[in-house]
């Protein structure tokens, strides 16, 4: 965190806000070299964004907590796959669809 600077984008962001969420990343690296994203209107997440691969971000965000906060064993593409299927559902599978159990582990590498 000591290496991340944050900057007020000025009039010209303040301008675009709130149609979007006017956003820009550059990093330096140790070879003087800058990567500057420009600015970005609609980053991943925004509703406006046609870009971003949500079903894949959301997938990957899934497994990542489903492998820190289910069993141990648990298939977690297979328990996101119910909710998934919420549309298909009988009325006593959604009401069985928030009975799992959640466990914290302290290493979960």
């Amino acid at each position: 965190m000591a290496k991340i600077a944050f900057e007020h984008g000025g009039p010209e962001y303040d301008a675009k806000y709130p149609d979007g969420i006017p956003t820009s990343v550059a990093i330096k690296a140790t070879d003087g070299s800058v990567y500057d994203s420009g600015m970005v209107m609609y980053p991943a997440g925004h509703a406006r964004n046609t870009t971003a691969d949500l079903h894949g971000i959301l997938k990957e965000k899934f497994n990542m907590l489903g492998r820190i906060t289910l069993p141990r064993g648990t298939i977690v593409s297979e328990f996101v796959a119910k909710f998934e299927s919420i549309d298909s559902m009988t009325p006593e599978q959604l009401l069985d669809l928030y009975n799992f159990e959640i466990v914290e582990y302290k290493n979960y590498a």
